[in-house]
């Protein structure tokens, strides 16, 4: 199933591809089509009818169910159809998200997950500010993917790295903007629960000031993400790089849960790529300016 990923190989042969629609043609011919979220939902289906217990899954559905979930409550509140909007690949699927009644959908979302709702509805009620609802769900949603990601190592450690990565890319973004006590007051209620790095530690990067900030990872293993004078797109694209080469561990690993987990990593990245590609040459960019935006692949 690896073999059949759109890898870097395949990436160029897209980039050289002289229009979208030559390089849609031959993504259906590798069976990676738009329409199948660019072959990600088969993936997950896959791994779920061949795996013994699917919750080693769950925390890898957690962010789809995020998303659902933030949309829903978008949408309620301006009055709109979610449907198009949703993304099937979440533990609860989006037709029963549609159907049933929210105290059922309650007793079927994750722990945190589940809590978050009120608080979110309570949140919003007192602000009018749409970020709380961003920024409570990703916390619930986070603290759930660490629970379900608790029995497994290479899980655990991916869940925590990815935190971390976003806890220190949203510090960064807002000592950018110089929004003083502004800034650090959005800070708290953003930072993700888990990782590494804790609340406090954070907002004493924040306090510290852009300098310091760099300094201090400088010994630590984000250092060569994180660097003076580069621009907050190459630095997100620093970040998801340093992901993927924890994912690519697994590759030295013959059974065990990192070898599903890592496919389907794989395959989300797949789809990022493909994304990207597609809209840049959707855009008229050159195959170099669309490279330059593109992940590393897993193949």
């Amino acid at each position: 199933m690896e073999g059949r990923l759109v890898g870097r190989e395949r990436l160029n042969q897209l980039l050289s591809a002289q229009t979208v629609s030559d390089a849609e043609k031959m993504l259906d011919e590798w069976g990676a089509s738009k329409g199948q979220e660019y072959g990600l939902k088969s993936a997950f289906a896959a791994v779920a009818e061949s795996l013994p217990d699917r919750s080693l899954l769950r925390f890898l559905q957690y962010p789809y169910d995020c998303h659902n979930l933030k949309t829903l409550e978008k949408c309620r509140i301006k009055g709109t159809d979610p449907e198009k909007l949703l993304i099937d690949l979440g533990s609860v699927s989006t037709e029963t998200l549609l159907t049933v009644s929210e105290n059922e959908l309650f007793s079927l979302l994750p722990t945190h997950m589940a809590q978050a709702v009120a608080s979110v509805r309570d949140a919003f009620a007192k602000t009018g500010d749409p970020q709380e609802i961003d920024f409570i769900f990703d916390r619930a949603a986070y603290a759930d993917m660490a629970a379900a990601a608790a029995p497994y190592p290479f899980a655990a450690e991916l869940v925590s790295t990815q935190a971390d990565l976003i806890n220190l890319l949203m510090c960064l973004r807002l000592l950018r903007m110089r929004n003083g006590e502004l800034g650090r007051s959005a800070l708290t209620r953003a930072v993700l629960p888990v990782g590494t790095l804790n609340e406090l530690s954070l907002l004493d990067l924040y306090d510290g000031g852009e300098e310091a900030f760099y300094k201090r990872l400088s010994a630590t293993p984000y250092e060569a993400v994180f660097a003076k004078d580069r621009t907050l797109a190459d630095t997100e694209k620093r970040a998801d790089d340093h992901l993927m080469t924890l994912i690519r561990r697994a590759r030295y690993v013959t059974f065990g849960a990192e070898v599903p987990i890592a496919y389907l990593l794989a395959a989300e990245r797949q789809s990022k790529n493909l994304r990207i590609l597609l809209v840049g040459k959707a855009a008229g960019l050159d195959a170099q300016a669309i490279q330059t935006r593109m992940r590393e692949s897993y193949v």
